[in-house]
């Protein structure tokens, strides 16, 4: 277990003035499906680690070395969120970057251990998402919009709760059922768009409710 979790080398990222922004996102997704368990839409394997009941937190487990892993893949992606399976790791454990939406708040990246929901609101919120595990395309798909979770905290302590709304709460869902087998593919109402076209519904979309200017 202890080797599985094991720190992964960084990978070098060289930004270059020239590159444009098409090639700087498509750079990213080839590093992106290097270091990120994927899902080939083509050729599903129902005995993947993204399709599996993450197990909770176990007695031994280097959870540091895991925050560790997850933080640097989270980091290496550009993503908002990242959870245990994603990185081929069967633990209930996954990472939030809080503060993307509205845009221009402190961004902070939390840590959730073994994470459930204690209470949500009956309001769902429709919004589009995609994966870091499944490339190329993007969905919409509703949410509740509100709710509040139980979790221990990485510093050890005794287990907290948190409401999010909106976005955030948008994340932990998303990262809740990857620790359950699930992927946003599986709820997505209609058809899958290309990530430009993903991106481009989103944002309008945050714009039109404040999120993004």
């Amino acid at each position: 277990m202890r080797q599985a979790m094991s720190v992964v080398a960084l990978l070098t990222w060289v930004g270059c003035a020239h590159v444009g922004q098409g090639q700087a996102v498509s750079l990213q997704e080839s590093v992106t499906e290097k270091i990120i368990v994927q899902w080939r839409r083509q050729s599903p394997d129902p005995q993947s680690v993204l399709r599996q009941q993450a197990l909770p937190v176990q007695p031994g487990d280097d959870v540091g070395a895991l925050l560790g892993r997850l933080r640097t893949a989270l980091v290496q992606t550009g993503g908002v969120g990242i959870a245990a399976p994603q990185i081929g790791v069967s633990r209930r454990v996954f990472l939030i970057k809080h503060g993307t939406r509205p845009a221009g708040q402190p961004v902070v990246v939390k840590a959730y251990l073994d994470p459930e929901v204690v209470w949500h609101s009956d309001e769902l919120q429709d919004d589009y998402e995609a994966c870091l595990s499944v490339a190329g395309v993007g969905g919409k798909l509703p949410r509740w919009q509100k709710l509040r979770l139980r979790y221990r905290p990485e510093s050890g302590g005794p287990p907290e709760e948190v409401e999010l709304a909106d976005w955030d709460a948008r994340i932990a869902q998303h990262e809740l059922d990857h620790l359950d087998g699930t992927l946003y593919i599986d709820r997505v109402v209609g058809e899958l768009t290309s990530i430009a076209e993903m991106r481009r519904l989103r944002d309008e979309g945050h714009k039109a409710r404040g999120w993004l200017k």
